[in-house]
């Protein structure tokens, strides 16, 4: 059982799995679990309590046994893993209750052509599928290899930077007292920018400033001039 394992930072699901997070997925109720496991560890009890609590006076109400239907539909397309167990109830229980987490904190569903990827063995594809892929599908215009290659290098580059910011960012949240899973995660990812250290925090938006300009370059060769805004 994968308790201490970290968290993955991206994830790409093709074929069967692809398949079945897509329709696991449409599913808005299945949305939410997954976003606030993305945010920390829950128990089926306090998903059922967060689930609730965001019908904003609608008058429905989710019980343990729908919870537990979305949980292992989710589990089925490997969105959501079990991580432990822990007391039922307030903790004085002898029953034992699953703890459940997301997989990754960022999912790509891959279902595209994988002839779109350049025949180069040293490009991971964890890292370029997404960022190939996605911009063909949004209009965007790659240049050559050599353009694929530098933004896919820019997108590991903050990806790396980011991910020692998250550690501290943790630290700093486990101060503060329970906190609803939207909010930890909007201010996870502040954050884990803010404490980043100098020489960090400004590699973090070089890189980043280097990367959009790329992007933004891209769109205009393909789709054109982004409209002007009134």
């Amino acid at each position: 059982m994968p308790e201490n394992k970290p968290m993955e930072t991206l994830k790409i699901l093709t074929g069967s799995e692809a398949i079945g997070a897509v329709k696991a997925l449409n599913d808005e109720n299945r949305r939410q679990i997954l976003h606030a496991l993305r945010a920390k560890k829950m128990s089926t009890t306090e998903l059922v309590e967060f689930l609730n609590s965001a019908q904003n006076g609608s008058g429905k109400k989710f019980k343990p046994q729908t919870v537990r239907y979305h949980l292992k539909e989710l589990e089925k397309c490997n969105l959501i893993e079990q991580v432990g167990y822990e007391p039922a109830g307030n903790g004085d229980s002898h029953i034992m209750q699953k703890l459940w987490r997301a997989t990754a904190e960022n999912v790509f569903i891959a279902t595209g052509d994988m002839g779109m990827l350049p025949e180069r063995e040293s490009y991971d594809l964890d890292r370029t599928l997404n960022i190939i892929g996605t911009m063909r599908q949004l209009g965007m215009d790659l240049k050559d290899e050599e353009d694929v290659q530098a933004i896919a290098k820019d997108f590991a580059t903050r990806d790396e930077i980011y991910m020692r910011g998250l550690e501290r960012a943790k630290e700093t949240l486990e101060e503060a007292c329970e906190l609803d899973p939207k909010l930890y995660m909007i201010f996870r990812r502040i954050l884990s920018v803010v404490r980043l250290n100098d020489a960090d925090y400004e590699k973090y938006w070089e890189v980043s400033r280097r990367l959009t300009d790329a992007l933004r370059e891209a769109y205009r060769r393909g789709k054109g001039k982004n409209p002007e805004v009134y």
